[in-house]
């Protein structure tokens, strides 16, 4: 894989796996330069994995599976360019693209939410379009945001108009501007606000996911932690209060990564210079541990 060996940077911060012939190989993408409220993001990727690699590795879903049973394959960092969006995208697609040209899982630690753009186009250049399942308090539907048309505000509609993504589906969404509720009537996208897990339950919630993904030959799951209620998740770029649990939100994920066609996944937008205790990354780190175990468990 030498492109990856190219742009990828092995640096310091390492979950304690490193299995090259792995099927799950996990990415930093420490990139944060669109943010517009609570910036740092970029460092995520290093104290996710600290956090992943101090909690116990078993799951609380399954009996008895635990990530000494996974092979995992952590690679490092992307080498971002700070301030250069489309050189740091390009270099996401290109690993990416990369990885599943292996026909390996990419497992994505950002970086803000405009990563995930990188990232679905690295699956499009490999000739592959999975459909995209988004944990979030937002739609980032924008057109454009403070002059940008890449922005963690508006990287859901670059991908929708940039890469035809089948099927665009959210979980939690509960702040907008009207431009984008009315962009996603028009597109008819699916969506659940958080009200609506609330009253419904995760399990509805994640049943009708399922048979919406039904028409899906793969799918990709993308975890915005302000996806959780601040109260959960302080340590997150754009906090949006009245949002879900962890309860609720490790329920969805598990039917969603448990699905054996499950192409990748990302976990964004945890801010740990805004963090209380680091509870938000070494949340982070468990609902990733959640979704391997989930996925592994599917195969």
């Amino acid at each position: 894989m030498e492109i990856v060996d190219l742009y990828t940077d092995r640096g310091e911060c390492f979950f304690g796996k490193q299995s090259p012939e792995a099927r799950y190989v996990v990415l930093g993408v420490p990139f944060d330069s669109t943010a517009s409220y609570r910036p740092g993001q970029r460092f995520a990727p290093c104290e996710v994995r600290r956090a992943l690699y101090n909690i116990e590795w078993n799951s609380l879903v399954i009996d008895n599976a635990t990530l000494y049973d996974v092979d995992v394959n952590d690679i490092g960092d992307v080498a971002v360019v700070h301030g250069d969006i489309v050189t740091t995208l390009d270099r996401v697609a290109t690993v990416i693209e990369d990885i599943v040209e292996a026909g390996k899982t990419p497992v994505v630690i950002g970086g803000e939410h405009l990563i995930t753009y990188g990232v679905m186009k690295g699956f499009h250049r490999a000739g592959e379009k999975p459909c995209l399942i988004v944990l979030d308090a937002h739609f980032d539907l924008r057109s454009e945001y403070l002059g940008l048309q890449l922005s963690h505000a508006t990287v859901m509609r670059r991908i929708l108009e940039d890469m035809d993504t089948p099927l665009l589906a959210y979980v939690g969404v509960r702040a907008w501007e009207s431009e984008e509720k009315e962009y996603a009537g028009a597109r008819g996208l699916l969506y659940y606000t958080s009200l609506s897990v609330k009253r419904l339950g995760p399990v509805n919630v994640a049943a009708s996911l399922a048979r919406e993904a039904s028409r899906c030959s793969e799918i990709y799951l993308s975890i915005d932690m302000d996806v959780l209620d601040p109260a959960y998740a302080p340590g997150v770029a754009n906090p949006e209060p009245l949002g879900l649990n962890p309860f609720e939100v490790v329920q969805i994920i598990h039917r969603v990564a448990g699905d054996a066609r499950l192409a990748g996944l990302d976990l964004v937008e945890i801010a740990p210079p805004h963090d209380c205790g680091g509870i938000t990354s070494i949340l982070g780190a468990k609902l990733l541990l959640e979704a391997l175990l989930a996925n592994r468990n599917a195969r």
